[in-house]
């Protein structure tokens, strides 16, 4: 008996156990099916973000990837880490700056204390040590994206980043993704993965000037980053995530939030204990900005523009796009953010050391200048909270033979006052901006300096002469010597019209950096720009006109070589012309700028050289007298000017405005002394005709006027003659005796009309629909008609047919464009119903899949 009971158990047992197993096999059988419907629905989504990617991108993805490639093989160790200081050579060769902020600051990675590079990792990269340079996720993402209309956008790694902010601008395009990741793969390559946290640790960029993670601890911190504290240490690296953001000093609540969130990564991944974590987490800092702690102070104004002149250089190299001006703000401000990081990333490559700039810096030059502005400007002795002298001025000189800048006076010379003014502070021009955006494109329209403009104010939108009166006409040499801005203002509506191009485009031309998409109004005729400009954007501006209309970009390098490998990758002879202006408008606006000085009534009258008879200058007075200018060129050299508050306070004129005079007349003076007196070079398209300067352009502007005029007068007569000839024949049939005769003359016009009626085509588009037009144009057909058959007869028949005709053919192609649109609504909503489904079918799996887990 317990035999069989046991026999009898163990058949039951069998039976389970392969109930059990039978079950686990359907269950199993459940799962799988649905993975591999995740799986396919996954594949599916790839397949199809990746053919999108590629029939969209696939000519740019090729190209992106020739030029990583090319970039690639030029790599270098130095590129990230400087063992030579960057050094400023003057003119005659001997250094008068070196430069070694790297090479005080830098930290190797085995110096360095690891839980930096393990923070680092746990928040930008968790697949780090896995990759080769591209995390195969991101690159998902991004095809993705760009399948989806969300971008370009995607997770790089810290190799990325790294080839990003040493190599390439802040573009984001799907060619600079590409060509990111094809150098991210060959950096992999190269160097190690410590060598690369090593490189970008050393080089990323945590605001306030700070380069590097050593460096960014000395400024926040005041002490090395291996004496910071664990959670020190985390709120640095949470600020590369976005200085501004998560900057410890004035967001501090931003920056523990993400600190924090770095340290849980670092838990979470085992790089700390838990006891470690609960103590970061518990801890405080206080963050505050150590200004000596960088050895980067220019404080020289000659060599800060050295290094703002390099640095635009090595942004061009790199293929960063300049632009000058905008179609939007949203796009203007889009660029000045790219520009920022782009101008940061290249000014600190040359800060941390690596190159020798050659320069034209004349130190002994500079020193005597910056005497003649700082003893000129000693009549006013107020200062401001900052111990600087409240009343400021700056000045730049450019070589008119070289377009070299010369001199680049920032201030007035005080101690503390590094800030270089002449080309970093944009000021309102005034009337110094008339020759460049009025007189130059109206002598480029072909008008003379005797072309006479009226100085009345049409309406009350023109701006007021600063004389608060009507001159009456005015020929443009007397306008701009006694600076009418009626006349400015009205050339500068003409050109825009006229040239069809806007008001700024020259300045934009010449690379005037503070133009703003507002400018396009003729109201900076008279100074009245958005921002601005800079002494050496109107020094540039005015010595553009000096060389016959050529603009030249107003640097004071002449080469800058890479220390590692003793290579010259910058010379002048790079640099290219372009040409703004006619060579006569150029000449012409010069010779006009000299009747300021030459006319009794002028506004730089009482103005005079002592070795030049042969120059041309402009004032400028803003509103209130806020910005003084006086800017002007002998052939030899072009001066700007400029006088003001730092904080823009109304001036006194006579005063302040005299001295912007005195500065430009010791200058001026000084600069040439010893120099033949000569006149500035007539182009061969300018002649003197009477006294008075002719101009090519004048001369074929007078020709065409001659014709038009004779074509006009022509076809005037042309068509008086026509319609005499037809009142003839007209009067012929009404003059005859037979009132049939009459009847059918009259007939006959309006059956042609009604011909003509029918020949219309009917147009039913998704922008146009011309339903209207034919039927505003039958209704005068109908009403010569009821003139004629006021009863009804053959025409008002024929007219019947042709409109009923007009009718079937509209409502034939209106219905046919409402049933196109029905069937790509009907395509929509589909689409949205196939996507619900979709969507529903994923979840339905999902939940399934939980399921079977459980």
């Amino acid at each position: 008996m317990a035999k069989r009971q046991e026999r009898h158990q163990k058949k039951l047992d069998n039976k389970t156990k392969k109930q059990k197993k039978k079950a686990s096999r359907k269950k199993l059988a459940k799962s799988t099916k649905i993975s591999l419907s995740i799986l396919a629905v996954m594949i599916l989504l790839i397949i199809t973000g990746t053919i999108f990617f590629f029939q969209k991108y696939g000519k740019e993805v090729t190209a992106a990837i020739d030029a990583g490639e090319e970039h690639a093989a030029k790599i270098q160790e130095s590129d990230f880490k400087q063992h030579h200081p960057t050094t400023i050579l003057d003119k005659n060769g001997q250094t008068i700056k070196e430069l070694k902020t790297q090479e005080r600051d830098y930290l190797t990675y085995k110096k360095m204390d690891p839980l930096v590079s393990q923070a680092l990792i746990s928040i930008e990269d968790k697949r780090f040590y896995e990759h080769h340079g591209v995390d195969t996720q991101g690159l998902l993402t991004i095809a993705l994206n760009a399948a989806t209309g969300k971008g370009v956008r995607g997770a790089s790694t810290i190799t990325q980043q790294l080839v990003k902010n040493i190599y390439l601008t802040p573009e984001v395009s799907i060619s600079r993704k590409v060509e990111e990741m094809v150098m991210a793969q060959a950096l992999e390559k190269r160097f190690t993965k410590h060598q690369i946290l090593e490189y970008y640790l050393n080089n990323v960029y945590f605001g306030h000037g700070a380069y590097g993670i050593n460096a960014a601890a000395k400024v926040y911190f005041g002490q090395s980053i291996n004496d910071t504290s664990l959670l020190e240490k985390a709120t640095l690296i949470g600020v590369t995530n976005n200085p501004g953001i998560f900057d410890p000093t004035t967001n501090k609540q931003n920056a523990l939030k993400r600190a924090k969130l770095i340290l849980k990564e670092m838990n979470a991944q085992g790089y700390i204990t838990n006891k470690q974590y609960e103590k970061a987490v518990a801890d405080d800092f206080t963050a505050k900005i150590h200004s000596n702690a960088l050895n980067n102070q220019l404080d020289s104004n000659e060599v800060a523009l050295a290094v703002d002149s390099a640095a635009k250089v090595l942004m061009g190299q790199q293929d960063f796009r300049f632009q000058y001006q905008f179609d939007s703000k949203e796009e203007e401000e889009r660029y000045n953010k790219e520009y920022k990081v782009a101008y940061n990333k290249v000014y600190q490559r040359i800060i941390s050391g690596g190159y020798q700039i050659s320069t034209n810096i004349d130190t002994a030059l500079h020193d005597q200048l910056q005497s003649i502005l700082s003893n000129t400007m000693n009549a006013w002795q107020d200062r401001g909270e900052n111990s600087l002298y409240t009343k400021q001025a700056a000045m730049t000189v450019i070589d008119n033979q070289t377009g070299n800048v010369v001199a680049s006076i920032g201030g007035r010379g005080e101690e503390g006052n590094n800030y270089n003014r002449a080309f970093l502070s944009y000021r309102q021009p005034g009337s110094a901006i008339k020759p460049l955006v009025s007189y130059a494109p109206a002598y480029e329209r072909g008008l003379l300096e005797t072309t006479t403009v009226s100085d009345d104010r049409p309406n009350s939108t023109y701006p007021n002469n600063v004389y608060n009166a009507s001159k009456g006409n005015l020929t443009l040499r007397n306008a701009l010597a006694i600076s009418s801005n009626v006349v400015a203002y009205k050339l500068a509506e003409e050109n825009r019209t006229e040239l069809k191009e806007p008001i700024y485009q020259p300045l934009a031309q010449m690379q005037f950096t503070g133009l703003d998409v507002g400018d396009d109004n003729p109201i900076i005729a008279v100074g009245g720009m958005t921002y601005g400009a800079t002494t050496q954007e109107m020094a540039s501006g005015i010595a553009t006109l000096v060389n016959q209309g050529n603009y030249r970009a107003p640097l004071n390098i002449n080469t800058i070589k890479r220390k590692d490998t003793g290579q010259e990758i910058f010379t002048q002879d790079d640099l290219t012309q372009q040409k703004i202006y006619s060579d006569d408008a150029a000449y012409l606006t010069i010779d006009t700028m000299k009747a300021v000085h030459q006319n009794a009534d002028g506004t730089a009258a009482s103005l005079n050289l002592a070795h030049n008879q042969y120059w041309a200058v402009k004032t400028g007075t803003t509103d209130e007298a806020k910005d003084l200018w006086t800017v002007g060129a002998t052939p030899y050299y072009t001066v700007a000017v400029w006088a003001g508050d730092d904080t823009p306070q109304p001036q006194d004129n006579a005063s302040v405005g005299q001295a912007t005079k005195e500065i430009f007349k010791q200058t001026m003076d000084l600069l040439n002394n010893g120099k033949e007196d000569v006149d500035f070079q007539m182009p061969a398209s300018v002649q003197k005709v009477d006294n008075q300067l002719v101009t090519r352009s004048s001369q074929t502007k007078q020709v065409l006027e001659t014709r038009q005029n004779a074509l006009q007068a022509a076809t005037a007569n042309i068509d008086t003659l026509a319609k005499q000839k037809a009142n003839e024949l007209t009067a012929a049939k009404l003059n005859t005796p037979m009132v049939e005769e009459a009847s059918t003359f009259s007939n006959q016009l309006i059956s042609e009309r009604i011909d003509t009626l029918s020949q219309l085509e009917i147009i039913v588009t998704d922008t146009q629909d011309n339903w209207q037009i034919f039927d505003q144009y039958a209704q005068q057909v109908f009403t010569l008609i009821q003139q004629v058959e006021p009863s009804g007869g053959s025409l008002s028949d024929q007219y019947t047919n042709v409109y009923r005709n007009k009718e079937v053919e509209y409502a034939h192609e209106k219905a046919e464009r409402n049933s196109e649109l029905n069937t790509i609504k009907s395509q929509i909503s589909e689409a949205k119903t196939q996507s619900k489904d979709l969507d529903k079918q994923i979840s339905e799996l999902k939940k399934q899949l939980d399921e079977a887990r459980d």
